[in-house]
């Protein structure tokens, strides 16, 4: 005698109930994971480290933030990164949005805000869906997607080409907005990985400073 429908279908409610609470728990754990890793981190910088932050993603509007939105800030870290030039603010943290983590959000301060917005996207990266960014040019393996060309293209040295490059392929995407400059990384980075990513956004953030320098001093 066969199985009746009724509890075929009662299976597969109850089967699905399963694989939904298995990947909540996954999250949880993830984000459980994340947050003592972030909590560690901070302790070791004397940094400041907090659950969540829901206003700190709407002081950008590129890059990501464009194309899902301010979204939250998750397991936030913020402090002050050493460079030769001084100390320079820096946050990470997980960003969330419409309801689901997508990226790790890396941001380094620049002294000098960029003169418009430019984004360096990895050939592997999607196109910006920003109709106010146009194709500019090369630099380094990354493109140049910039808000006015003329105000940007001097600060699109070999210097900038060489810093862009070292941040690494497994960050598609990193721009500079105002006096910022900003880099989304796997949500699996580690703390290592992300230690080097501030370094590295710092480099850029140098190599636009003194390519600003070197054109308003002409």
């Amino acid at each position: 005698m066969g199985i009746p429908s009724g509890v075929w279908f009662v299976i597969a409610v109850v089967a699905l109930l399963v694989g939904v609470a298995l990947l909540v728990l996954d999250r949880r754990r993830a984000d459980g994971g994340a947050a003592r890793d972030r909590r560690r981190w901070a302790a070791a910088r004397e940094w400041e480290y907090l659950d969540s932050d829901p206003v700190l993603p709407s002081r950008w509007r590129y890059g990501t933030i464009h194309q899902g939105g301010p979204g939250v800030a998750r397991n936030l870290i913020s402090g002050d990164v050493p460079t030769p030039d001084g100390p320079r603010q820096a946050y990470v943290f997980d960003h969330e949005q419409a309801g689901r983590l997508s990226s790790v959000l890396a941001a380094v301060q620049v002294r000098n805000p960029v003169p418009a917005a430019v984004e360096l996207r990895l050939p592997s990266a999607p196109l910006p869906d920003d109709a106010g960014l146009d194709l500019l040019e090369p630099v380094g393996v990354r493109y140049a997607f910039v808000a006015d060309a003329d105000a940007v293209r001097p600060l699109l040295t070999k210097r900038l080409a060489r810093a862009a490059d070292a941040v690494g392929d497994d960050v598609e995407l990193l721009w500079a907005e105002e006096a910022w400059v900003l880099a989304t990384a796997p949500l699996n980075s580690t703390v290592d990985r992300l230690q080097d990513l501030l370094a590295d956004l710092s480099e850029v953030a140098t190599a636009l400073e003194r390519a600003d320098r070197s054109a308003t001093s002409r």
